[in-house]
Order: C-alpha cells, then sequence, then structure tokens
C-alpha cells in the first residue's frame, strides 16, 4: 500500500463453486478465485493491486462454504464494510458469494490466524445425477459406513500424516491432529466430516481416497491404519476427485472447533 494513504485492515468470509477455476491462488495457467475477488477489489478501491489472503490455498475443483479471506485497503477512498460485501456480490460471478466484510484488528491474517478448519468430502451414493455431480463424488459401491467409520479412527489424534500428502516439505513438517473424523449421511448423500488443527497440501484429498477404497470393500479398515504408521505415499496413492471437497469452516478461537457440528450437507436444493 502507498505510506501517503494509510490502510485498513478487513476479514471477510466467501463462498465459492470451485468447479470452473483453477484452485483458490493466483496462476499463471488459469483463472482462479483470488485473481477473480482482487481484480474486483482493486477496481472498488481505484488502486494497482488490493492483495487478499485466503485461510486456504484449495485446488483446483475444490469448494469453500466459508472461506476465510484477509486483505489491507486503502482509507481514502473510505467504503465501509457494508457497502464491500454489497458492491463486491454486484460484481463477482455467481459462483462465487461474499457471506461477511468486517473490520479486523491489524495484526490479523486468515492463513496465519487460522488456529483450525473442518473439511467435507460428499459422497453420491446413489445413481449418477449431472446437477450433482459438480460437488459430490458418484461412488454408488460406496456403502461400507460402519468399515469406513472404524477406519476413521486410526485417523484420530495427533500423528504424522506423511502417507496422505503429495508434498513432502521438512521445514514445515507433518504432524497435525485431528480432532474429529466422522461420518454422515443424509439421504443418498454420505459426507465424510475431518476436523483438525491444519492439513497438509491434498491431505483431505488422501484420506478420503483412501476411506472411499474402505467403503467400496476394497480394502480393510485396518489398511488405513497401516498407511499412517508407514508414513509413505507409496501405500496410499489414490487421491479423491476435488469435486466432492468442501472447506466448511476455519476457526480462531481455541477450542472452536467443539461447537462445529455437520449438522446438514454441505449443498441442497431448494
Amino acid at each position: 500500500m502507498n505510506p501517503e494513504n494509510p490502510s485498513r485492515n478487513f476479514r471477510m468470509e466467501v463462498s465459492f463453486d470451485g468447479t470452473d477455476y483453477h484452485g483458490w491462488q493466483r496462476q499463471s495457467n488459469g483463472i482462479s478465485v483470488q485473481e477473480v475477488i482482487e481484480d474486483k477489489l482493486s477496481h472498488m478501491f481505484n488502486t494497482e493491486r488490493v492483495r487478499i489472503q485466503g485461510s486456504s490455498r484449495t485446488d483446483s475443483g475444490v469448494h469453500a462454504l466459508a472461506m476465510t479471506v484477509s486483505f489491507e485497503a486503502p482509507e481514502s477512498p473510505y467504503i465501509p464494510d457494508w457497502k464491500i460485501k454489497k458492491a463486491l456480490n454486484r460484481l463477482l460471478p455467481p459462483s462465487i458469494k461474499v457471506l461477511n466484510v468486517e473490520y479486523a484488528p491489524p495484526g490479523f491474517n486468515a492463513r496465519y490466524s487460522a488456529k483450525g478448519k473442518a473439511y467435507v468430502y460428499a459422497v453420491n451414493t446413489g445413481d449418477l445425477n449431472p446437477f450433482t455431480a459438480r460437488w459430490s463424488c458418484c461412488q454408488p459401491e460406496f456403502t461400507r459406513f460402519e468399515e469406513v467409520r472404524e477406519a476413521m479412527k486410526f485417523l484420530e489424534g495427533t500423528h504424522d500424516f506423511s502417507a496422505f500428502t503429495v508434498e513432502l516439505d521438512p521445514s514445515k513438517g507433518h504432524v497435525r491432529t485431528l480432532y474429529r473424523v466422522e461420518l454422515k449421511t443424509f439421504g443418498p448423500l454420505a459426507c465424510m466430516c475431518f476436523v483438525g488443527d491444519g492439513f497438509l497440501y491434498k491431505m483431505v484429498r488422501s484420506m478420503s481416497g483412501a476411506l472411499l477404497e474402505v467403503g467400496r470393500g476394497r480394502m480393510s479398515a485396518s489398511v488405513v491404519g497401516d498407511m499412517l504408521a508407514s508414513r509413505s505415499r507409496a501405500l496410499a496413492k489414490d487421491t479423491a476427485p476435488a469435486c466432492g471437497l468442501f472447506l466448511m469452516k476455519v476457526f480462531y478461537e481455541e477450542d472452536q472447533w467443539r461447537t462445529f457440528e455437520l449438522d446438514r450437507p454441505p449443498f441442497h436444493f431448494l
């Protein structure tokens, strides 16, 4: 930001259908959600570029019900938080919606201030549906729910999740804590919910890929425990399709995750 024009810090929540985007983060080879929002904000504030920080760097095709975003914007021209929300929702495409905008303390950062996150992987156990195909993975054979729940128990707790990431980075470490891993069903939609303090690159999709195999009867629940203990990607090769993954919530207070309950599917039709 221009030092001659002081800035204000904002916190924003956005929801998006990631089907037609190359992930959250700006890319040189395609349109990202971040790029679309930044372009609209920059236009609003009449500045070269307003940079935004997302709480997660979701992959191409992954969705979010509540992605937290932080950004600094010039004090001049002065635009109140409620008007930013209203203007953005007028400018953004239907696939991206701003849920809330509010002023944030100077040190708030959507990514580095986060204490935890909740993800859901949606599986359609019914017939292939052209309308739900954008937001779920169709697996009619995914019926062994009790075996899936048994496998999920291996994932709960504090572990080295090296087996469930496609990008090993020793400088960041691979130990994470999953507070809760559960399976809930809503009609033909089976939702695998992961609540933890943080997630490695493609960790949720990798765990979901293994659990899909268990649910289809192609692998026993104990193998998931073996994968975790091995710390090797060689055993956990399956990565679930991006279409079924949703970032549901980001937590910014200790133990806030305890209040999160999956009481409805991530999408529904009116």
